[in-house]
């Protein structure tokens, strides 16, 4: 392969920046020239091409976000749109392709292989909901993110004896809630692998001293109607929080930056020696190859959480 693309799809995750690094400088070092794909499969379909170089992507290690721009394309979805693919990567002699995202972004590279379009993923994504990794890029940078905004709150309520429920991201999946909640030492934690009943939170929150902090993942659903009963039983003020979109920005974690650049390296080696259809995973700080039907599939928190650690923090 002489000519590589590279784009980021999806919700922005901290270290995309890192693995678009990673990849040229690696791409360099084995004389293929690599061309980034502006604002993700839309960038793809109306051929929004960057080249990419050692020199234009010095520093980005540090950078959140991506220098590439992302979309979430409901084009890319039309068949009439996706036909449009091969030729254009054809025309623009581009070999291959390395595509940085969650679920949807691996998805749509599987239809890239079916449409004969080698693809290599990198796991760029907050939740850390995909298979076959131990973490997916951005995960840990949102999980300090969501801590520290937990320990401010919690200055809050224990000045105003109050009560906050902190929703924080993870449509699927519990691991941001979870890391957040054991690191800052809240009251409570609900996630959508285990949801919590209304009676078990009512009962955490009616026996606390004061103040109480709960976390709650979004893939609970909203706790706005959990929040208004409580007010109206205990008679306390209840206050909802939520990081939002704070999660997904900032300088990347030093681990998220180091997992980037390697899976990006290894995502660009891999594709130019001929190996695809496949994500750039890690296993104990080493790149490893993970089929696509393997990534894709839900990756709840591992057993052990749930069944230890969860009881042993909303039993305190």
């Amino acid at each position: 392969m002489k000519r590589i693309g590279i784009l980021t799809s999806g919700g922005d995750s901290p270290g995309m920046n890192a693995a678009i690094s990673g990849a040229v400088i690696a791409a360099e070092q084995r004389n293929i020239e690599v061309i980034g794909v502006r604002n993700g499969f839309d960038g793809l379909l109306e051929e929004q091409f960057l080249p990419l170089s050692s020199s234009r992507v010095r520093g980005i290690n540090s950078l959140g976000g991506t220098i590439l721009g992302t979309s979430r394309s409901d084009r890319f979805l039309l068949p009439e749109w996706r036909r449009r693919v091969p030729d254009t990567l054809s025309s623009t002699g581009i070999d291959g392709l390395i595509v940085i995202g969650g679920n949807g972004s691996l998805r749509g590279a599987m239809t890239l292989e079916e449409a004969g379009i080698p693809t290599v993923g990198i796991p760029g994504t907050i939740d850390n909901d995909l298979g076959g990794t131990d973490f997916t890029l951005g995960f840990i940078t949102a999980a300090e993110t969501a801590v520290k905004a937990v320990r401010r709150l919690t200055d809050v309520a224990l000045s105003e004896r109050g009560i906050f429920f902190v929703e924080v991201m993870g449509r699927n999946s519990g691991y941001i809630a979870m890391f957040a909640g054991l690191a800052s030492g809240a009251d409570f934690v609900n996630i959508p692998e285990a949801p919590a009943t209304s009676e078990e939170i009512y009962t955490k929150i009616s026996q606390a001293e004061g103040s109480a902090i709960v976390i709650w993942a979004e893939g609970c659903g909203d706790p706005s109607p959990l929040a208004e009963w409580l007010r109206e039983e205990l008679n306390r003020d209840i206050e909802i929080s939520r990081i939002g979109h704070l999660q997904r920005g900032g300088t990347p974690a030093t681990l998220d930056s180091f997992l980037g650049f390697s899976m990006g390296a290894a995502a660009l080696y891999t594709i130019s020696e001929g190996r695809h259809s496949i994500m750039l995973g890690a296993r104990n700080l080493q790149p490893v190859e993970v089929p696509y039907e393997v990534a894709i599939e839900p990756n709840p928190l591992p057993p052990y959480l749930q069944s230890m650690l969860l009881p042993l923090l909303n039993s305190r």
